[in-house]
């Protein structure tokens, strides 16, 4: 048989490892839910990260097509100062022709 003194002992033991084991409990609960919280944030992040990458595709794309249009303006603003020395060229000729005839 057990004294009263090794009884109030074992009831301390037992009582202390109630509390550590609660405690324990605790923690667990409070670690699940900041570990799904964490989980939750990095589906929001994940999802936001492949909205960013597809915005900075869009605006790749939306450069190289601006760099093409900006290059074929550049075309397009030489071929017509090259028309209008043409026509100048072909106005000159014209009014040298003109000339002769009307003296």
């Amino acid at each position: 048989m057990s004294t009263p003194k090794e009884e109030r002992s074992l009831d301390a033991t037992w009582t202390l490892l109630e509390e550590k084991l609660e405690g324990l409990s605790t923690r667990y609960r409070d670690l699940t839910s900041e570990n799904a919280r964490l989980k939750g944030a990095v589906v929001e992040l994940s999802a936001e990260r492949d909205r960013l990458k597809h915005e900075v595709a869009d605006a790749r794309e939306l450069m190289a097509r601006q760099e093409e249009y900006s290059a074929k303006s550049s075309r397009y603003e030489a071929e017509r100062e090259e028309v209008r020395a043409r026509i100048e060229r072909l106005l000159k000729t014209l009014e040298a022709v003109e000339t002769p005839l009307e003296a």
